[in-house]
Order: structure tokens, then C-alpha cells, then sequence
């Protein structure tokens, strides 16, 4: 049997963060820290910003991942969990998501 390394968050070296602003180009933005990509996040205020991805820089290698609500994850959470990484967001979900406002 072969044992799987477990991948940490705080052994990230850099981390990215996908996104559409206004536009059908999927912008991509790199950060030295997980702070500095949630401070970047936070301040897009502009109702056309829509984050796709966040990648962790983990040994040579990004991996994907979320920010989860709470340490605690009931089924609605899971359900969440599995269509964010299961759904292609593209631009043409830009202007879903701007027709909701």
C-alpha cells in the first residue's frame, strides 16, 4: 500500500486566484500569501467581478482548492463543494450572474 503525502495549505509558497472582471477574459492574479489574495478578493466591490479558481503553490505543483464557511461541513456544504469543483465557469456565466443583481 502506498501512502499519500498530505497536501498543506501552510507549506504554500504563493498562491493564484482566477477570476472574470467586466469581461469573457479570464483574468489571473498571483499572490505571496493567502492574506494578501483574500484582501484582493474582498476589495472588488465592481458587481461584474466573478472569482472562478484558487490555486495553492504546494511543492513545485498548484493545487486547487476553497474556502470553506465553517470547520463543519453538513450535506448542503458538500453539495457546494462538489458542484464548485465540478463546474466549468466560463464567461458566458458572467452575464447569468450579472442578470441575478
Amino acid at each position: 500500500m502506498k501512502f499519500k503525502k498530505k497536501i498543506r495549505i501552510t507549506n504554500a509558497t504563493s498562491f493564484k486566484l482566477e477570476y472574470y472582471e467586466g469581461g469573457s477574459e479570464l483574468k489571473t492574479k498571483e499572490f505571496k500569501t493567502y492574506k494578501t489574495l483574500e484582501q484582493f478578493h474582498n476589495r472588488q466591490t465592481d458587481f461584474m467581478y466573478l472569482d472562478c479558481n484558487r490555486y495553492a503553490l504546494i511543492d513545485g505543483n498548484w493545487h486547487r482548492f476553497i474556502k470553506l464557511q465553517s470547520p463543519i461541513v453538513f450535506q448542503q456544504e458538500v453539495d457546494f463543494i462538489n458542484e464548485t469543483f465540478n463546474d466549468v465557469v466560463e464567461a458566458k456565466n458572467l452575464q447569468k450572474f450579472e442578470n441575478e443583481d
